[in-house]
């Protein structure tokens, strides 16, 4: 017998245009965890440049900075996340935990 199941995966948009999914929750909490972009990149093995042009994308997107990037200096840069960036992360994980919830509970009727 053939067994079903339900697949699926979550993004909060803009108009259209992905602003958080799985990778860019990953990379923001990275940012988060590691207080650096450059470490946050090289930890998911992203390179600098599309991880930061991901930020970029986000904090355009958004209307306002989730991420605020600090260029270097003599002890190198630093990043933080914003108020507004920490309840978006908030938000995107509960609706993931929900949406989890709900392919767990449903199966295909074939």
């Amino acid at each position: 017998m053939t067994h079903f199941d339900l697949k699926g995966r979550i993004w909060i948009s803009v108009d259209g245009e992905p602003l958080l999914g799985a990778g860019k929750n990953e990379l923001v909490c990275k940012v988060k965890e590691l207080k650096s972009l450059r470490k946050a990149a090289a930890e998911m093995k992203m390179s600098y440049r599309k991880a930061w042009y991901s930020i970029d994308q986000i904090n355009k997107l958004a209307g306002q900075p989730i991420v605020l990037l600090q260029r270097g200096g003599k002890n190198g840069g630093e990043a933080s996340i914003t108020e507004f960036g920490e309840k978006l992360l908030e938000q995107y994980q509960q609706l993931q935990a929900q949406f989890n919830d709900f392919l767990k509970n449903h199966k295909p009727v074939v």
